[in-house]
């Protein structure tokens, strides 16, 4: 007769308590479920492999999943709480309890806030006599949103694909986005905005004029004119677009230039719903016979000594070591920027090692520069290093043209006020960073009670209430008070504020063209201090309009393609604003595996 029982445990995750349900019969773990997990998130993926693993091995010591580090430990706290009430060592109210530790636990982990390095090492020189393990058309280096697209789209094409991903789960920093893409011109854009005869010239424009001249036009223009076509596409891989939104302003760029752009699928839009988006791509790409190997991070390139010519990678695995992968036809890289190299930002990009002192990147921890450092050792260029996407997840402002600014303004610390409020979120934190980088101290955002009861308030009376108890926000009786509370001379706080009154008294804002929220402020006066989130560096290989990487003279690595985030020169010093991001993602995976497509087609015919 066999003897069954379930044990339920409780542990404290990112989205809150998660539960284990562990199923126990005649003393083997037989079954392990879980509740209260968020659904649509790296976490529920990565906890449902884990929960095979448990009962397989009949343990709660399974590694943690790379990617979602969290919430799979905190779930294999939930799980070992569960077992130690099957073992008497803990009563069911207190396993039941999120709060409560569990017993002569030991581990401690901290991986957010432990230096990156990538495991990239020198390119294998490639002889006739070197054995490849496997064989593919393409290797796709990573699951993001641009390896994801590569794969979908190679693998329709009739190509053999392997992709390579270096955490435990897919979609790489993609899933933590909204999803949102932008595209000009589309009949979504038609359907839900006044916008009827935007075209992809404006939005290239647009794009070309925030790259203050730092952006290749060709890689521009190519993206806005592919932009629509790829809505579309995403369309046919079952993403249902519901509605289409515009970013902030930027003052130097035409009225002319700006439209409607954002696309948002259903369900989409908010942070942690691309995971949509690329469980949608990864569903296309197994479909069509692609594979997809993780914990696999692809450690050197397999290249031709003399011609640079790239045949393969070797990626290396806990269980099996080196492993030679032969690339017929190509290898796409496709692992994000620098975003969590903190040697790689310290050399290449100032803003994006200020965000990593600060702690501040959010992007997924494996995003450690791999896809770049391979191609640097491989004698690839790079574009269009030195931006970031950041923004400020308190507050949110300038995320939303649909959203006007709170009734505020910014001064750093000298009491100046410095920048465009209301134009787009991470051209305003651009200026954040240089003036704290330059000045010294901090930034802050300044307003009132009046604030608080406008349109576009990020507070109501309760949860400001809530920020001042927690010194979230500060309050100040006088110009004179809020200078000592900000250690800024008060001349110039007071010289800020009589400005700034004056011209939004007639609603203008002659210094820095700001366009929403402007009112004047008078005493009381809050302060909240601002802090950046980021969700990446921008910048990475330098590529031609096919994805091809680009040596420093500019002339192709055969066999060697990279897209999204892991090239760079489309995107400026700033990010343009939300969805430019996932549209090149998208773009370029599709663009690199098309071309290897045709090139193999076309390669082939000359064969026969």
């Amino acid at each position: 007769m066999t003897n069954t029982k379930t044990f339920t445990g409780s542990a404290q995750s990112f989205h809150g308590p998660v539960t284990a349900v562990v199923t126990i019969t005649d003393g083997k773990i037989t079954n392990v479920e879980s509740e209260n997990v968020a659904p649509n998130t790296p976490g529920e993926l990565a906890i449902d492999r884990m929960k095979d693993q448990m009962a397989e091995q009949q343990t709660a010591d399974v590694d943690a999943v790379t990617g979602a580090s969290i919430n799979t430990t905190n779930f294999k706290k939930a799980v070992r709480k569960a077992l130690a009430v099957y073992r008497g060592e803990m009563t069911k109210k207190a396993a039941l309890d999120s709060k409560t530790p569990v017993p002569n636990d030991e581990e401690n982990y901290d991986e957010l806030n432990q230096p990156k390095e990538s495991p990239a090492r020198q390119p294998i020189y490639y002889s006739e006599g070197i054995h490849f393990n496997h064989s593919y058309d393409i290797v796709v280096v990573g699951s993001g949103g641009a390896g994801l697209a590569a794969a979908a789209q190679a693998s329709q094409d009739g190509l053999s694909v392997l992709v390579c991903e270096k955490a435990g789960i897919p979609g790489g920093t993609t899933n933590y986005s909204g999803g949102v893409i932008q595209a000009a011109g589309t009949k979504y854009q038609k359907e839900f905005t006044d916008y009827q005869d935007d075209t992809p010239e404006k939005h290239a424009n647009l794009w070309i004029k925030a790259g203050e001249h730092r952006v290749d036009h060709k890689l521009v223009r190519d993206l806005a004119s592919n932009a629509p076509k790829n809505i579309a596409w995403l369309a046919r891989q079952g993403i249902e677009w519901e509605s289409v939104y515009g970013h902030n302003h930027i003052p130097y760029v035409s009225d002319e230039d700006f439209a409607d752009r954002i696309h948002v699928y259903k369900n989409g839009g908010g942070m942690g719903d691309g995971i949509i988006l690329t469980q949608a791509l990864l569903k296309t790409a197994l479909n069509n016979g692609a594979e997809i190997r993780y914990e696999s991070p692809v450690v050197s390139l397999i290249q031709v000594p003399g011609t640079k010519e790239v045949k393969g990678v070797c990626i290396n695995t806990k269980e099996s070591g080196d492993i030679y992968i032969e690339a017929r036809e190509g290898v796409i890289l496709a692992t994000a920027s620098i975003d969590h190299n903190e040697r790689m930002a310290r050399d290449l990009n100032a803003q994006q090692y200020h965000d990593l002192k600060d702690k501040a990147c959010l992007s997924m921890v494996t995003d450690t520069g791999d896809g770049i450092y391979l191609g640097q050792m491989s004698g690839a260029g790079l574009a269009g290093m030195g931006g970031v996407i950041d923004f400020d997840s308190k507050t949110g402002n300038a995320t939303d043209n649909r959203v006007p600014t709170m009734q505020s303004i910014f001064v750093n610390s000298q009491g100046l006020r410095f920048v465009c409020e209301d134009a787009t979120y991470a051209y305003t934190y651009r200026a954040i960073f240089q003036q704290e980088s330059q000045l010294g101290g901090s930034t802050y955002m300044i307003f009132d009670d009046d604030s608080i009861k406008a349109k576009g308030s990020v507070w109501t009376d309760e949860s400001l209430k809530q920020d001042l108890d927690k010194n979230v926000v500060q309050k100040a009786d006088s110009v004179v008070d809020l200078a000592t509370l900000l250690d800024v001379p008060e001349s110039n706080l007071q010289n800020t504020l009589d400005v700034w009154n004056k011209n939004a008294a007639k609603k203008v804002d002659p210094e820095f063209g700001r366009l929403t929220g402007i009112h004047p402020l008078k005493a009381p006066f809050y302060v909240h201090e601002n802090r950046e989130a980021n969700l990446g560096s921008i910048g990475g290989l330098k590529i031609n309009t096919n994805c091809q990487v680009l040596d420093n003279n500019e002339r192709t690595i055969k066999g060697l393609y990279a897209a999204g985030l892991n090239a760079g020169g489309w995107i400026g010093p700033y990010y343009p604003g939300s969805g430019t991001a996932i549209s090149g993602i998208i773009h370029q995976g599709r663009k690199a595996a098309q071309y290897i497509a045709v090139k193999a087609r076309v390669d082939a015919m000359y064969d026969e």
